[in-house]
């Protein structure tokens, strides 16, 4: 889809992977008719936790809703929806006594014509694509929330599991929430995913296609593509940004 607030061709995709029954991811793009940013959303339900899929719709309905009420979009807007949504799964596993909570990761961007703020939890990941001088084109934006020793356990082959996360939606009455607000390069690209994507796909494929001529909706079927061929078993969820292209003239004109 062409979204013309912030200047932006956004596209996102889900797929469940080669192994699992049913999908726990969900996403949100959504761009107010007369507003002048785009909010994208994904957002992952905890492998192996009750009812991740219900985590991470409540989590994406949350920042839905608020974004139609709400007409100052910013930091504290992000902050606030996602400490609700936190609460609100929160309610929904001490009411169901579950002795696995449900629970999700999620990562958000709010994008504008300057800007891009971003926010999230556990290991759900924003990268930039934007070629400087100074910098290499790809930049992973966001932190993985990690418990203690993980990844000295991960270098001595003693996990059982490598999705372990020490923060998510809903596992804990108060969640703390990485922001930041970042200045958006001109012609920067962005690409939001859940782990299914990055655990199987090289950092220099993603900026193989990033840094590519396709389009948005072009980039994120061939990464969701790229991680089904690679052998993907786990759920996998893309957005894509990239800058609204200029049409090109009519032969002819000038």
């Amino acid at each position: 889809m062409n979204i013309n607030h912030a200047q932006l061709e956004i596209a996102g995709e889900s797929n469940v992977g080669l192994t699992r029954r049913h999908n726990e991811d969900n996403f949100l793009i959504y761009a107010p008719p007369d507003g002048d940013g785009v909010l994208a959303v994904v957002a992952d339900g905890i492998g192996g936790h009750s009812r991740g899929e219900a985590a991470s719709y409540i989590c994406c309905r949350e920042l839905f809703q608020a974004a139609r009420q709400c007409r100052s979009w910013d930091k504290d807007f992000l902050h606030r929806t996602l400490t609700l949504a936190n609460r609100t799964i929160f309610d929904f596993n001490f009411k169901g006594k579950r002795i696995r909570p449900m629970g999700c990761t999620v990562v958000a961007a709010l994008f504008f014509r300057d800007r891009v703020i971003c926010a999230h939890a556990g290991d759900s990941r924003m990268y930039e694509f934007a070629r400087s001088a100074e910098n290499t084109p790809l930049r992973q934006l966001t932190v993985d929330h990690r418990p203690e020793g993980y990844e000295d356990l991960r270098s001595a082959g003693k996990l059982t599991s490598t999705n372990l996360v020490s923060r998510s939606l809903g596992t804990a009455k108060y969640l703390e929430i990485d922001l930041q607000e970042l200045p958006r390069p001109e012609n920067a690209r962005y690409l939001l995913c859940s782990d299914g994507l990055y655990n199987r796909l090289p950092d220099q494929l993603l900026s193989g296609l990033l840094g590519s001529d396709l389009s948005a909706r072009q980039i994120t079927g061939q990464l969701l593509r790229g991680a089904l061929l690679a052998g993907e078993r786990d759920n996998i969820t893309v957005i894509c940004a990239t800058p609204l292209r200029k049409e090109k003239p009519e032969n002819g004109s000038a």
